[in-house]
């Protein structure tokens, strides 16, 4: 068993997640598959979305595909109706996706910037407004994805960062106004390989990625589907109830301002 498996622990409850058609989106859906939720696929890679639903319908588990522009809010709704009608009502929002282009500040662009925006922060928010109706009468659980890029202020993610941190305040806003209708909105940070990530760290120089590597305590880079899904699985099911409103770093020790 994986360590994000609880075989049982979500069934009968329906979870979402964005950019669910690879990296830590991936992951997540198959570990939230694997602990008996249905899961709604989102994303604008269908082909993607596809082989992770066939990897979940192999688990005997349903799921289904949703090709979504997660900047439209129209989609979003449309997304989140058909789940409804398909599966039944999202107690388990995951908003993983977001689509950025890195540039130093001084070269940053208003596209770069709205393009992070709208897919970071408004796409988030679209998910969770429109979830909100039936999560106010039946509950819910809301993660929400930040990053320490932000926190630590790393080169050439001015754009991202500003994001990611307006999403992190987003959540404990909401984890305030929503917390009375039993929903949890919480924000967790990785440090885990990711196409993106991996993109950025194979662009340093050698001695620049051991400098990266020396700087995780634990010594290695996280993996999107067995360092994420415990948490999120655990988020999701029973003894996640009374944690709303936080930031949990998940990169084996890396935000060492925070520990």
């Amino acid at each position: 068993m994986n360590a994000g498996e609880n075989p049982g622990v979500l069934d009968g409850k329906v979870a979402l997640v964005t950019g669910a058609a690879q990296g830590i989106g991936r992951g997540v859906a198959l570990a939230l598959a694997k602990a008996g939720a249905a899961v709604a696929l989102v994303d604008t890679n269908e082909s993607g979305l596809n082989a992770v639903a066939g990897e979940i319908h192999a688990l005997g588990k349903r799921a289904i595909v949703l090709a979504c522009d997660i900047r439209r809010r129209i989609e979003v709704e449309q997304a989140v109706s058909t789940t409804l009608a398909t599966l039944g009502p999202v107690f388990v929002l995951v908003n993983n996706a977001i689509a950025v282009r890195h540039a130093k500040v001084e070269a940053i662009t208003d596209e770069e910037m709205q393009l992070a925006i709208e897919s970071g922060v408004f796409g988030s928010l679209y998910f969770m407004q429109a979830c909100f109706p039936h999560m106010k009468t039946l509950g819910g659980r809301i993660v929400n994805f930040g990053s320490g890029a932000a926190t630590m202020g790393m080169d050439m993610k001015g754009a991202y960062a500003v994001a990611k941190e307006g999403l992190r305040g987003l959540t404990k806003v909401a984890a305030t106004e929503w917390g009375p209708y039993g929903i949890t909105v919480n924000n967790i940070m990785p440090n885990v390989r990711t196409p993106l990530f991996d993109e950025w760290f194979e662009s340093l120089a050698p001695d620049e990625q051991k400098l990266q590597m020396d700087l995780i305590p634990m010594r290695r880079l996280g993996d999107a589907e067995s360092d994420i899904d415990a948490l999120i699985v655990f988020l999701a099911g029973p003894g996640g109830s009374f944690i709303t409103s936080r930031t949990l770093h998940i990169d084996g020790g890396r935000a060492y301002y925070d520990r």
